[in-house]
């Protein structure tokens, strides 16, 4: 559905938008008007009777933040596979910080243990960023394929 607010382009500030902001426009909506669904980008409100191009307007601001949600899901799974390299680099480091001169145990004096202790760190990092990314990949990617699902069958539901 077109937006009225928002336009048939993708406006990343508007996409960016607080929940604060998007109760403001249902706020403003007058009291008789139907709502038929609330706009997935800017939180403006779409009321009932909308023409076909407003409906293709609407699938493709869904298609695009779908595609974003497929962005952050790769994104953050490409950081969890770095973290993971790097955390097996790390133990092999660590591995190899156990010197022969105090009967095999960790020395921490070593550079060994450094390199180690760094890339645990940049490892743990990475997956905490990668688990981010992912979840909201996965959120993302399920709410606004249920959207357009919704537009297919032309059920918009809140």
């Amino acid at each position: 559905m077109y937006c009225y607010h928002c336009g048939y382009e993708i406006n990343e500030n508007a996409i960016e938008q607080k929940s604060s902001t998007r109760q403001k426009y249902i706020e403003e909506a007058p009291l008789d008007a139907e709502i038929k669904y609330v706009c997935p980008r800017c939180g403006h409100l779409i009321h009932h009777g909308a023409e076909q191009k407003d409906i293709k307007s609407l699938s493709v601001a869904c298609h695009a933040e779908l595609q974003r949600g497929r962005n952050d899901f790769a994104r953050g799974m490409s950081f969890i596979s770095i973290a993971i390299i790097l955390g097996i680099v790390g133990f092999i480091f660590l591995q190899l910080s156990k010197k022969v001169d105090v009967q095999f145990r960790i020395s921490t004096s070593c550079p060994e243990f450094w390199i180690f202790a760094v890339l645990s760190v940049i490892a743990v990092i990475l997956i905490v960023f990668g688990t981010v990314l992912v979840v909201r990949g996965l959120i993302r990617k399920h709410k606004y394929t249920g959207l357009l699902k919704d537009i297919n069958t032309k059920t918009f539901v809140q």
